[in-house]
């Protein structure tokens, strides 16, 4: 089963969404970087638990931030190396970084609460500011991934005149 993540319903919780975009970006990343699939025993039991049950089973908000910041920052150092030469690898090791506390659940009541308890602690602007980082990394890969497409077709547009190129070249031979 696939993560449904109602983005939505998170940023309607707070006043100031400029605040809040790049927790919201850090999930989407999460959740359309892959298609993770929830451990078919977490349904059951979330289901059973309260809102505050779960979150308590994924620790302390602000030591959840303190460990994935630190993971976030060896990821960050990879990526202005250059290590990430894609924007799918960008997204893949993202996900990686961000696994354990940060993962959702697949509890929208429960995930929001938890985005609410980390906005909370001090270190969470370090964390934000570093995905607005990978977030404009993660643009400059996928534009030069469309550039390097579009020269590869030549300048065509449409998929009928891509085709005709590659035919044409194809005789030409």
């Amino acid at each position: 089963m696939k993560i449904n993540f109602d983005i939505m319903t998170i940023i309607s919780l707070f006043k100031p969404p400029a605040f809040f975009i790049p927790v919201v970006a850090i999930v989407s990343l999460c959740i359309s970087g892959c298609s993770s699939e929830l451990e078919s025993g977490n349904d059951s039991s979330s289901d059973s638990l309260s809102i505050e049950e779960i979150n308590a089973k994924r620790g302390d908000a602000c030591d959840c931030i303190s460990n994935t910041l630190t993971k976030i920052d060896a990821f960050t150092v990879k990526m202005n190396s250059g290590e990430y030469k894609k924007s799918s690898d960008l997204n893949s090791a993202l996900i990686v970084a961000m696994k354990g506390c940060m993962t959702p659940t697949g509890n929208k009541e429960a995930d929001a609460a938890w985005s609410v308890s980390l906005s909370g602690c001090e270190s969470f602007l370090s964390i934000r500011e570093s995905m607005m980082l990978v977030s404009q990394t993660a643009a400059l890969l996928k534009q030069a991934e469309q550039e390097e497409l579009f020269k590869q077709t030549g300048g065509a547009s449409g998929a009928a005149e891509i085709l005709n190129r590659l035919s044409n070249k194809n005789k030409n031979k």
